[in-house]
């Protein structure tokens, strides 16, 4: 079973006293290695810009996953900021591990995954998420989500975004099962519902508003804790 990441597992709010010290981080990291101290202001344009890219990249609806760390090299570089791999690397490995204090983990996700691990089924998610991979690896274990999962696939490291078939394929791959014995959770009708209906998978939205719409899953939930019996009335029984 395959669960989305942010707004089905997690919410994020905006970390803001994190990043701060986040750029004083880099500021002095920077300064350290002779690239000079630029000014909190122009680490925040340079972070706004990143941001606005990945926005811009996502609602283009474009399948392929934007190359985060060429976006930030050009950014820092237009800011007037050379890094070298290592350093960008670095740097991006301080600024994502701020957002960490930004996730908030859904008290019901650790219970169910728990409880369906216990009952045979393996589980994992499949994410779009354009970030540093080893910083969102990294991220489950700060928030104690990595050891209740049997997998995790990002878009990142996949190269390509939900509802692209091929990372709901490295997702099937990743849990060593088939398709068409998946179901996927996750909270957008586009992304996971569709792409997932075209992998070849059943799939259940996730609409804590209450709203059913007119969505074409197979059940809708406004909680997690709802997901056993809507796969109940779905004719999937856990023993």
């Amino acid at each position: 079973m395959l669960f989305d990441y942010g707004e089905t597992l997690v919410e994020f709010s905006r970390p803001h006293q994190a990043l701060a010290e986040a750029k004083v981080r880099i500021r002095a990291l920077l300064t350290t290695s002779g690239r000079g101290a630029p000014s909190a202001a122009s680490l925040g344009a340079v972070f706004d810009r990143v941001d606005r890219e990945v926005t811009e990249h996502q609602v283009s609806g474009a399948l392929d996953e934007i190359d985060l760390a060429a976006a930030a090299l050009r950014a820092y570089g237009d800011a007037g900021i050379s890094l070298d791999a290592a350093l960008l690397d670095e740097v991006l490995r301080i600024e994502q591990e701020a957002w960490w204090h930004g996730a908030h983990l859904d008290p019901e996700a650790i219970p169910l995954l728990d409880d369906l691990r216990a009952r045979g089924i393996r589980v994992g998610i499949c994410s779009n998420a354009p970030y540093r991979v080893q910083s969102l690896h990294a991220q489950l274990a700060f928030l104690g989500l990595d050891a209740h999962l049997d997998a995790a696939t990002f878009s990142a490291e996949v190269g390509w975004r939900k509802p692209s078939p091929r990372i709901f394929a490295a997702a099937t791959e990743a849990l060593r099962t088939a398709a068409g014995r998946m179901l996927m959770v996750g909270d957008s009708e586009s992304a996971d519902i569709a792409g997932a209906h075209a992998a070849g998978m059943r799939a259940v939205l996730i609409s804590r508003s209450g709203g059913r719409g007119s969505s074409r899953a197979d059940a809708v939930i406004a909680a997690l804790r709802e997901l056993p019996g809507a796969l109940r009335n779905m004719g999937i029984y856990l023993v």
